[in-house]
């Protein structure tokens, strides 16, 4: 068991601890404790170290002399609260995006369905949006280093490109296939630790639907169903996202690459 002065100097030492958020209980001759904020007390004073019975934290008792409890480095009691993260909080555009782009090895059977049914197949690779749009292409040196700190948080992860559905338009539908077939979780994780990071570029309707666009058809069952035989099941693992950017009429590309787990940036060369 740690004795009071130790706990008191990890308290008043330990970054992650706010001597604030603590009170000590002092023995009175004749009287019950007297509560003392840590911040108020002198060690060597008039106090001396045997007469400090017990340390709380937050409500919660984490030192105390008479029934042994030591459990100081066992609870978050009296833990500073995390930082919010920086934010760039730049109206979007949708001239930018960050996505997923697919390994090429898979291309071909997409591009294939694409080329036919797709009128943005010479403005976007095959891709799956995790924000779009995004802040402008003059503010990726600024974005980058926020998106890094997102994702060095979410370990790269198998996905599973199986089933091909489609949202409903007035006159025809989109038809896509379904990357998150092996669990919506880390492509959740993905939005989210990226949204609070850009609290504009979250869009305004509820809810996140990864998707990878194969084209639009009046008879999306009649495509849905030839996509899902040419398809079939694809495997792979997300290891990184890019930041595209579209300037004037080109073709949307990618400007840098950021990987999952790291935060490692790689600028693409103009």
């Amino acid at each position: 068991m740690h004795t009071s002065d130790e706990v008191y100097h990890q308290v008043i030492w330990d970054p992650r601890l706010d001597p604030e958020r603590f009170v000590m209980g002092i023995a009175e001759r004749g009287a019950p404790p007297k509560r003392v904020a840590l911040p108020d007390f002198v060690p060597g004073g008039e106090i001396p170290w045997h007469r400090v019975l017990f340390f709380e934290a937050d409500g919660e008792i984490v030192w105390d002399r008479a029934s042994h409890v030591d459990r100081l480095r066992e609870t978050a009691a009296g833990e500073r609260p995390e930082p919010p993260p920086p934010v760039l909080a730049v109206p979007p555009t949708h001239r930018t995006a960050v996505a997923w782009i697919p390994p090429h090895e898979l291309w071909p059977p997409l591009q294939h369905i694409r080329r036919a049914h797709d009128r943005q197949i010479h403005r976007w690779p095959p891709h799956v949006n995790v924000l779009f749009g995004f802040v402008p292409e003059d503010d990726f040196p600024r974005a980058a280093p926020l998106v890094a700190s997102a994702l060095a948080g979410v370990p790269a992860f198998r996905a599973r490109l199986e089933g091909v559905h489609w949202f409903g338009h007035r006159e025809d539908a989109t038809v896509w296939i379904d990357p998150a077939a092996a669990g919506e979780e880390p492509w959740a994780r993905l939005r989210g630790a990226l949204e609070s990071r850009f609290p504009l570029c979250g869009g305004h309707s509820k809810g996140y639907t990864p998707h990878l666009s194969l084209g639009r058809s009046h008879d999306p069952h009649r495509l849905a169903a030839d996509a899902e035989a040419l398809l079939g099941t694809m495997t792979t693992r997300v290891t990184e996202l890019v930041l595209l950017s579209r300037r004037g009429e080109e073709p949307m590309r990618v400007r840098a690459v950021v990987r999952l787990g790291t935060g490692d940036v790689r600028w693409a060369p103009d």
